[in-house]
């Protein structure tokens, strides 16, 4: 067994000499591909994750905070109330997930559709792109149906807290017959209060 080993172990040894004595005069510096041969590849870029993150959370916070002065932007007490501070905080961190989210895929795509374009044509490359498209657009239309949910959600509560009714009455004011005084409608902070805590039971 022993022999056998060493037999084996010698021929190899043997092939191996042979190979370097062949090839001893061999420059592999003539086999190298030169610099000014090879395509311009630019500098390597380590992309910078964290930009998009704070990109999609401010935007997120402009389109809430500008969707919540359209609906509550007259009733400031509603406004500035806790739950709704809180509750605009969440929408604007479920949201900036969601632009997050598809500013990824998109980054995948195009990274994808960049290997078919450097020769990567197999067909698993494509399947793989026709599902990253899919669920690019899956995400835009989630994107979409979530703010719309918002606007639905903000303008709701607009109407559950009377302040339509308000907004066409609050500017209205009768002058007294007896001393001519004006009676303005105003919200009672406590009736608001009410308001909200039953919406927030609702959810």
């Amino acid at each position: 067994m022993a022999d056998k080993k060493t037999e084996k172990f010698n021929n190899l040894q043997e092939e191996f000499n042979k190979i370097q004595e062949e090839n001893k005069h061999l420059d592999i510096g003539m086999h190298l591909a030169k610099l000014e041969d090879l395509p311009e590849l630019g500098e390597i870029q380590i992309y910078n994750y964290d930009n998009d993150i704070i990109e999609s959370g401010e935007r997120a916070d402009d389109v809430v905070n500008s969707l919540v002065d359209l609906y509550l932007g007259d009733a400031p007490s509603v406004k500035n109330h806790n739950y709704i501070q809180n509750k605009m905080k969440e929408d604007a961190n479920v949201y900036a997930d969601t632009l997050f989210l598809t500013k990824m895929t998109k980054k995948t795509f195009i990274n994808q559709m960049r290997q078919v374009d450097n020769g990567d044509n197999n067909a698993r490359m494509y399947e793989v792109m026709n599902q990253t498209m899919g669920q690019y657009r899956e995400n835009i239309k989630f994107s979409q149906n979530q703010r719309t949910e918002l606007e639905k959600f903000y303008k709701e509560m607009r109407k559950d807290l009377g302040l339509n009714e308000m907004e066409s009455k609050v500017e209205i004011t009768q002058d007294s017959e007896e001393g001519g005084e004006e009676q303005n409608m105003v919200m009672d902070s406590r009736k608001m209060n009410d308001n909200i805590y039953l919406m927030e039971k609702k959810k």
